[in-house]
């Protein structure tokens, strides 16, 4: 079906083929390329269509905005003109980043102004609030960590959105990453108002107080934000939840599920009607809402520790569970933990029993029910690899040079030299052919053949070509290098990140750590430097630190001065540099190195142990 675009025509609807509109002769491609399908919306500024980009041969979705004021008056009309413009100037600044519309194209046809940008294919909160009722807490943090580092980015560019509301949001159908849209009533921060009598900015009820006196600034889209959350929680509109008569909110007595103090201590100030009381950034939101400032977790699993010569296990609150008896440990894995005892090694559970008494020269650990396990000597054979379930029983008999742990229901062994792959019932569904291999990660495994690294999938099939190296797979891309330079690919093998790096880490939380040289005014060259990406390969966090790691519960390790210490999204420095190694955070601890012991920090870098 092809949807007729001019404004007066009665009957818009068309056949795909035709390329003139049949009723009222007008044509239906925009720049020969673009058809528009259906309206999915209408609005102050015109009409929103779905559309398809036919100069592709796999006709992606995209939309197209058309310019049809409804404000009347010759300066009202200019105005809405330069916002319209605008916006396309917005989407191309800002489209870098995954969760910003990317823009296609801007022009002019028949007189009348087309904005073309990328589709979002997925629910808007609001249509989400609808079908599947109101947020829980969990939900509402998640969603303020991944916004916030979104408005943090569109600041540093200077704009201020002006529309934040759950209509807005996407979560996107692929990834379920949430997506800001319609820029259409976005500024530059040092633009003269433009929302003087007879333009409307902003959404009545989201909008902050100062936008209806054109005074809008960064704060002013935390406020809708908050709104937004507040809505989200209650399912009530934003009108009711505020007392006007005693200026004050009363979202609580709203809701139908209770929420802790502290998150709703940041609701309340992103909310403040006066610009000085509320959060002046989104760096101060994402400071105050990840444990950084909040009470130490509660016991969720325990930590292997080593103290002297001996390992034991502390649960979150650093209190020793499991004494220091063993000589070696491993962390815990579906409910147990290799330990070595003596020169063999068992498994033990949470209360440090022993499972499968030790036994073995070495152990992995248990994944998809199966732990990986070398015994000196089985049935005449000496030093091979096998596995056994979580209670000791041999489920595939030792008979490989090497063994690693299970994922994606397979595992990578080694017969001979050359590195094949088995099922969970041992039988070999990818025969030994790699000179290397490594486990599968979102069904595509990284093997080797000579000097060159591609991805198989779990039929075997080299689906993406051999590169000079390559990383594992981790929220759909991995990292690639190709002429000494590294970049990123998809699941399809195709670049989406051109190689332009020193080197290159796995994403995490939707970044990923890249080393970049470091010019002084392009022709001093001071060093290389690691900073982090997004997924669109634009440069979140400044090349700044001399080692950096991924992720993980909002917080990653970076090295500075020598020191490590931690940041979060946007690059603010949470724990001060001081550690001398440092590690990933889980269940709220970090595992840290100082002065040449081994111990645990909170997120506000305290020792726990």
């Amino acid at each position: 079906m092809s949807y007729c675009l001019n404004p007066n025509c009665h009957n818009p609807y068309n056949p795909t083929t035709n390329k003139f509109c049949q009723h009222c002769g007008s044509k239906l491609l925009l720049k020969d390329r673009y058809r528009a399908l259906k309206q999915i919306g209408e609005g102050g500024f015109g009409k929103t269509f779905l559309a398809v980009d036919e100069d592709i041969p796999s006709k992606p979705d995209c939309v197209i905005k058309q310019f049809l004021p409804q404000a009347q008056g010759t300066t009202n009309v200019e105005k809405a003109t330069k916002l319209f413009e605008q916006e396309a100037i917005q989407l191309d600044t800002l489209g870098k980043h995954d969760q910003i519309p990317k823009l296609l194209a801007h022009f002019e046809q028949d007189g009348r102004l087309y904005l073309l940008q990328e589709f979002v294919d997925g629910q808007n909160l609001a249509e989400e609030l609808t079908e599947k009722g109101v947020f829980n807490e969990q939900q509402i943090r998640q969603l303020l960590q991944s916004l916030l580092p979104v408005l943090h980015f569109i600041y540093k560019h200077k704009v201020i959105h002006r529309d934040i509301k759950p209509e807005n949001i996407i979560r996107r159908r692929k990834d379920s990453q949430l997506v800001l849209v319609d820029f259409g009533a976005a500024k530059f921060a040092n633009e003269k108002p433009l929302n003087q009598t007879g333009t409307i900015i902003g959404t009545p009820g989201y909008a902050a107080p100062e936008q209806g006196f054109g005074k809008a600034n960064f704060s002013s889209d935390l406020y809708s934000l908050g709104v937004t959350c507040l809505h989200l929680l209650t399912n009530i509109e934003p009108f009711q939840l505020l007392d006007a008569s005693n200026d004050e909110w009363v979202w609580r007595d709203y809701l139908n599920h209770p929420v802790s103090f502290e998150l709703g201590q940041i609701l309340d100030k992103l909310v403040q009607e006066a610009v000085k009381e509320r959060y002046q950034s989104a760096a101060e939101v994402l400071q105050d809402l990840n444990p950084a400032g909040a009470a130490k977790p509660k016991r969720q699993g325990l930590k292997l520790v080593e103290i002297g010569d001996k390992y034991g296990y502390i649960d979150n609150n650093g209190q020793l569970i499991i004494g220091l008896h063993f000589e070696k440990g491993r962390h815990f894995s579906e409910g147990l933990a290799g330990v070595k005892l003596g020169n063999k090694w068992g498994y033990i559970d949470k209360n440090g029993r022993w499972i499968i008494p030790p036994q073995f020269s070495q152990v992995g650990d248990l994944c998809e029910g199966l732990a990986p396990f070398k015994i000196t000597q089985w049935l005449g054979m000496r030093q091979k690899w096998g596995y056994l379930n979580n209670q000791g029983q041999v489920v595939i008999p030792p008979q490989f040079n090497e063994a690693l742990n299970f994922a994606e229901g397979l595992a990578v062994v080694r017969l001979g030299s050359c590195w094949g792959f088995i099922n969970l019932k041992g039988e070999l569904v990818i025969q030994p052919q790699f000179d290397k291999a490594y486990s599968f990660s979102q069904g595509l495994a990284r093997v080797s053949i000579g000097l060159k690294w591609g991805y198989i999938n779990q039929s075997g099939q080299m689906v993406i070509p051999p590169r000079d190296n390559g990383r594992d797979f981790s929220e759909d891309l991995a990292a690639v290098e190709i002429n000494h330079k590294w970049g990123y690919i998809n699941q399809k093998g195709i670049l989406t990140i051109q190689p332009s790096f020193n080197a290159a880490l796995d994403f995490s939380e939707g970044l990923a750590p890249v080393l970049q040289e470091i010019k002084l005014l392009k022709l001093l060259n001071i060093g290389e430097r690691w900073g982090y990406v997004n997924k669109s390969g634009g440069m979140l966090i400044e090349p700044q630190f001399e080692w950096a790691l991924g992720f993980s519960e909002g917080l990653a390790a970076v090295k500075k001065n020598e020191k490590w210490g931690y940041i979060n999204k946007v690059g603010l420095m949470i724990i001060p540099p001081r550690f001398d190694l440092a590690g990933y955070f889980r269940d709220g601890m970090a595992e840290v190195v100082m002065n040449g012991a081994c111990r645990y920090i909170d997120k506000r870098g305290n020792f726990i142990y």
